[in-house]
């Protein structure tokens, strides 16, 4: 997929350019704008653009900056200059910066689609060159890769056990640019649809070998990279910084953002997908093994069988003894403050989970599917209990939640939670207008707000209904009677009571409707199957 940005501070030329000429000619999928080098910049980090259409005169950061900009950190991003001065000084600086073209204002649109095409053309071809199949075969007949190969193998399965100084040795010998407490990274590549590819005649190893010569043209600007194809099927590479690197900001940011060019350069010129995971931070070469058989348990865990997946282990929290998130399960639950309409309480609940993720356990990825999971099926739940399908009622997010889609991070989750819940409310608003099932929302309500008075006669006299039909009625929508729910309503807030607070059982019986303390004591083993005393005992330990 072919992208393309155009630049320029006069917003009207920027929009009619992109959008009056007919760039799929070119070759062009997708067209991004921008307004000024900063948002270019911007759009830049996150978008794998492929050329790049700058007017040279703007404010703050002109056209000939941002082209430096673009080759100091996207050297393969073509750069066309678009300006209404034919000054020599700047076409000179334009050939400085090895730009595709410079045009002079008004340029006809032949001229831009026609320049356009060229620069894709250019690219295309540079990519070609490095994935040739050619150089790949003839580098493949040369021992020294190999050699690397073999002892990095031999690193990732704990079998290198040499000394330091002979593996010092050794990596000088076969030139592996890493040394003893470098800081490093593993990343792991998987070619996602491989089979197809093989089957078309082309040798495993060749493909292999062009994928990780393309990962050393994108990476290899600032990181060392030493790389093998492991047993599971996996290319393994080493990442560390090159000595004097000059990596803008966080490493592990930068490696994330060229993860993604790497994805998109393959897909575009070896026409296959992969799917990549990026380790934390290890020492080398204590720190190879465990970090590598950590990298492959993951993969496994969070990619698995999807496809053209990225996945960085950078922020992860070192593994302690795994806990329960305890906002999910402390009551009152989200599934009855979404019975219930109470959607404010819902929301601050919800949040609260999200930053215990967040702050407690460091966006670990294992306790958000926890919540999402959760979630997911609180409002399988709902939709159910109210006689609806779930995908009826949320729509497009129903996919990913049908199809077990895993999300990883905790704003993910906030977002998908944050359409699927508005979703389900407005359902619910919509349904509201049925008389029964807003009476229903009406008694329940009622119920969890008058829990020691509430009595089938004072709940009949809130909605205005005879006792006899209202019960009627309640079964009929849900399954169960108004007794029933208002004894389990009574149940959950004791326990919750109970657990939370230091009331004695007397005061939590009477604070129900309970007068009898033996009776309350007698209705609750019945329901949880032990005493309130031994409940209390159990959750306070």
């Amino acid at each position: 997929m072919r992208q393309l940005l155009i630049v320029d501070d006069q917003s009207i030329l920027a929009d009619d350019l992109a959008d009056m000429l007919p760039w799929e000619e070119a070759g062009v999928d997708v067209v991004h704008k921008a307004y000024s080098g900063p948002e270019a910049i911007g759009l830049l980090h996150e978008h794998a653009i492929d050329v790049v259409i700058t007017d040279i005169r703007m404010p703050g950061m002109t056209g000939l900056e941002l082209i430096q900009e673009i080759k100091q950190n996207w050297k393969h991003t073509k750069c066309i200059l678009l300006s209404g001065y034919s000054d020599f000084e700047y076409t000179k600086q334009a050939l400085k910066l090895k730009s595709s073209d410079y045009l002079l204002k008004p340029a006809s649109d032949d001229e831009l689609l026609t320049s356009v095409r060229r620069a894709i053309k250019e690219l295309e071809q540079e990519w070609l060159e490095i994935s040739s199949m050619q150089r790949a075969m003839y580098s493949l007949r040369e021992q020294l890769p190999k050699l690397r190969e073999y002892l990095l193998l031999d690193m990732l399965s704990g079998k290198q056990s040499l000394s330091p100084q002979r593996l010092s040795k050794k990596l000088a010998a076969y030139s592996v640019p890493f040394q003893e407490n470098d800081d490093f990274h593993v990343m792991l590549l998987r070619i996602d649809d491989g089979d197809h590819l093989y089957d078309d005649g082309e040798s495993e190893a060749l493909i292999d070998y062009a994928l990780a010569n393309i990962a050393e043209e994108v990476f290899g600007d600032q990181l060392d990279m030493w790389h093998c194809k492991d047993s599971n099927g996996f290319i393994v590479c080493l990442l560390k910084a090159k000595a004097g690197s000059t990596i803008p900001g966080d490493l592990d940011e930068w490696i994330e953002s060229h993860a993604f060019q790497l994805q998109h350069v393959v897909k575009s010129y070896l026409k296959v997908g992969i799917s990549i995971l990026t380790s934390k931070r290890g020492a080398f070469p204590q720190e190879v093994c465990p970090l590598y058989q950590t990298s492959i348990t993951n993969f496994r865990q969070f990619i698995g069988s999807e496809q053209e997946l990225f996945v960085s282990l950078a922020k992860e929290p070192t593994r302690g003894t795994p806990q329960l998130l305890g906002e999910l399960y402390r009551p009152p639950s989200v599934l009855q403050m979404l019975e219930l309409g109470q959607w404010d309480a819902a929301g601050e609940k919800l949040e609260a989970i999200f930053r215990e993720i967040e702050e407690e356990w460091r966006g670990s990825q294992e306790h958000v599917l926890e919540a999402y999971f959760s979630i997911a099926a609180t409002l399988a739940a709902l939709a159910h209990k109210n006689k609806k399908w779930l995908s009826d009622m949320i729509g497009e997010d129903f996919h990913a939640f049908a199809n077990g889609s895993p999300i990883h991070k905790v704003d993910d989750l906030r977002a998908w939670t944050a359409r699927t819940i508005a979703s389900y409310r407005k359902s619910v608003n919509s349904e509201d207008k049925d008389s029964r099932s807003s009476i229903i929302r009406k008694v329940q309500e009622y119920i969890h707000n008058h829990l020691e008075q509430a009595s089938l006669h004072s709940i009949s006299a809130h909605v205005y209904l005879n006792p006899s039909y209202l019960s009627k009625i309640y079964k009929t929508e849900t399954g169960e009677g108004i007794s029933e729910y208002l004894l389990r309503a009574r149940m959950e807030k004791s326990a919750d009571l109970l657990a939370q607070t230091d009331e004695k059982i007397y005061e939590i019986s009477v604070m129900l409707g309970y007068q009898k303390p033996s009776y309350f004591i007698q209705l609750f083993k019945k329901h949880f199957g032990i005493t309130p005393q031994e409940y209390r005992n159990k959750v306070t330990n």
